[in-house]
């Protein structure tokens, strides 16, 4: 027993050391707010009057700009079908956007003080969900099997890095690029990007890996088609020990990191639990139940004023943001907004 509890200290410890090495030691999902206040967010969605768009809420005057890029940007249009959005510490937004598909999607720097295009480049097949680290980015072609990475100028470093089927969402933590996969997809594994010689590990599991997030305690993945997050030793590349949400849903959509030991789920696209780790397991509560027609399609958390952020997308056209106390799930506030399709949202801090 003595030895169990020196492997799990020893364990614990080594996650600790190369999670505060890495470059965002606040967790994969949180802006770095620099010591300043919550300015507004920025949520990347789409209109077929506009096309890609994104939407400015105002934190200060509590109020939302819709339609910003075209209302800026007069006869000028984002490529279709949204994929992501991320505010660099470079304060620039840059978005992907998929394209029709069978053709060609475009990832976008964008300005966020004027609004403008600074680069961009047509490329990939669907690109969707992307990491930065340092001057990498790396993109899933979610149209292929593989991801691409390029510089902050959009040279392309290496355009074809083997991941396997449909990668939507990459995420950097602990030396590596962890990419899951789209739900539509037959390939059950998550795979792990070597960041130096781009060298592929993959795990697999029951169903679809879907989502990712790490913190102290490790990385957690989530799959379609199950109630289960599996967690994964960054340093061995194992799967640990899983834990169940006790939803009444039959998957879970969303992760989302809130601090270094807890996180948040959503099951079903209806319910927000948090999860919290505690002796070594983690205990889930269910702090926003399913309410009427509400169906969560993105979800974001603001960890200074300690709130949620997510959208409803269940009476179109347009959708309605709703921001919630981070710690129990009340609804604090919402507004209209005037896109559908909501992809991202992004926070800012200047």
């Amino acid at each position: 027993m003595k030895t169990n509890k020196f492997a799990l200290i020893i364990t614990i410890l080594t996650f600790a050391l190369t999670l505060f090495g890495c470059n965002d030691s606040t967790g994969p999902t949180i802006t770095n707010n620099g010591g300043n206040a919550l300015a507004g967010a920025y949520i990347l969605y789409y209109s077929p009057a506009t096309s890609t768009d994104y939407a400015y809420y105002d934190a200060v005057k509590d109020s939302v700009m819709d339609f910003v890029f075209t209302s800026t940007n007069p006869g000028v249009k984002l490529n279709v079908n949204p994929g992501e959005m991320k505010l660099n510490s470079d304060r620039k937004l840059y978005v992907t956007t998929l394209g029709i598909p069978g053709n060609n999607g475009t990832i976008y720097k964008i300005d966020p003080l004027s609004n403008s295009i600074e680069d961009s480049l047509r490329y990939g097949t669907s690109p969707l969900g992307f990491a930065i680290n340092n001057n990498r980015i790396v993109v899933g072609n979610s149209g292929s099997t593989n991801v691409t990475v390029l510089d902050l100028d959009f040279n392309i470093i290496k355009d074809t890095v083997e991941v396997g089927s449909n990668p939507a969402n990459v995420l950097y933590g602990f030396n590596k690029y962890i990419v899951t996969r789209n739900t539509l997809n037959n390939e059950r594994s998550a795979a792990f990007v070597d960041e130096i010689n781009y060298g592929v590990t993959k795990l697999f599991y029951p169903y679809v890996p879907v989502q990712a997030i790490y913190n102290v305690n490790g990385i957690f993945i989530s799959t379609n088609l199950n109630k289960v997050i599996y967690r994964v030793d960054p340093g061995t590349i194992t799967t640990l020990d899983s834990f169940s949400v006790p939803t009444v849903f039959s998957s879970l959509n969303k992760l989302v990191f809130k601090t270094q030991n807890s996180f948040y789920v959503v099951a079903g696209g209806k319910e927000v639990w948090l999860g919290t780790a505690n002796s070594g397991t983690i205990g889930f509560t269910n702090i926003y139940p399913a309410t009427g027609d509400v169906s969560i399609s993105t979800i974001a958390y603001e960890p200074n004023a300690n709130e949620l952020y997510f959208t409803s997308e269940s009476n179109p056209p347009g959708a309605i943001l709703f921001v919630l106390d981070g710690n129990n799930g009340t609804v604090k506030r919402f507004k209209s907004l005037t896109g559908n399709n909501i992809q991202s949202i992004v926070f800012r801090y200047f």
